[in-house]
Formats: C-alpha cells, structure tokens, sequence
C-alpha cells in the first residue's frame, strides 16, 4: 500500500540548485530554514516559468509565478487579500488542492518564496535573519509579468481553478 499525502500533486521547495532561467535567473531553491508568515490561502494563478536549459536531463522543479488569495493571517506581516509569490514546483496544484495553510519568507527582491504547510515547519525567522534571493530573478530590463507572459506563451493557460 502507498502512503499518499491528500493534495499533494506538485512538488515544492525540493532541495536541488537550479542553474539558471531561460527568463531570469533562479535562486537556489532550498526549503527555508525559518518562515515570516503563515496564513490561509486559496491559489487564484499560477503561472509557470520557462525551466533552465541544462542540456541532456530532465528538470523535474522549477520557479513558478503563483497568485494567492490570503484569506486568513496566522502570524506575521501579511495582509488579507491577494498576493503574488513564487514557489518552486512541478505541475499545477490540482483544484482546491492549494487550499490551506502557506507559509511565507520574504525575499531580498520584496516579495516573497512560499510553500504549502504540509508537515511541521520550521520555527519562525528572527528580525535580523538575512533574506534569501527570489526563487526567481528577472534579468535585467524584464519584470515578474514578463516572466508570466513567457510562461503563458509557452506552456498556454492554466487549467480551471474550481473550489
């Protein structure tokens, strides 16, 4: 029998190093060692991003654009409503699967890395705790929403969002 964990159908925040985007560059992409928010969520986008050319191999995560409506803050500085963050995925959540509690750490860009809160998180960040890079850095002349764009042009729209 395979243990299954309920609403996991992408993967994010794996531990691997990506080596760069074809529309930006991509942090490396670790599981935060602590978080500044928590808060309830419903996902309203998302939008992948085009993966890194790294040749002969199979790029199994990469940077995604992901538009949330935070319904209910837990604790941290968020406010309700929505907010755009970048995860590191597979595939698309399936619908209702983004549903639930998310955990948020802000980034050196001013946005923030988010993830699912499946299992036990780690603690929260002290006020002095250097801010990681985005999962995802434009390069220069190029906005989040071009990398939207991009990723829109290539893989097409999302599926339907259905609660």
């Amino acid at each position: 029998m395979t243990r299954r964990r309920p609403a996991l159908f992408s993967i994010c925040l794996l531990s691997v190093t990506l080596a760069g985007a074809a529309s930006g560059s991509a942090a490396l992409a670790q599981a935060p060692a602590c978080f500044d928010a928590e808060a309830t969520v419903r996902i309203l986008r998302q939008t992948p991003t085009i993966p890194y050319d790294c040749g002969d191999c199979i790029v199994m995560s990469w940077p995604w654009i992901v538009d949330l409506d935070i319904r209910q803050v837990h604790w941290g500085d968020l406010e309700p409503g929505p907010v755009t963050v970048l995860t590191v995925q597979h595939t698309y959540f399936r619908p209702g699967a983004g549903r639930g509690r998310w955990l948020f750490r802000r980034n050196a860009q001013g946005g923030f890395n988010a993830t699912p809160h499946w299992n036990a998180a780690p603690g929260r960040c002290p006020a002095d705790a250097p801010l990681p890079d985005a999962f995802l850095v434009p390069v220069a002349g190029q906005s989040l929403d071009d990398a939207r764009r991009a990723g829109e042009a290539r893989f097409g729209a999302q599926p339907a969002l259905e609660d």
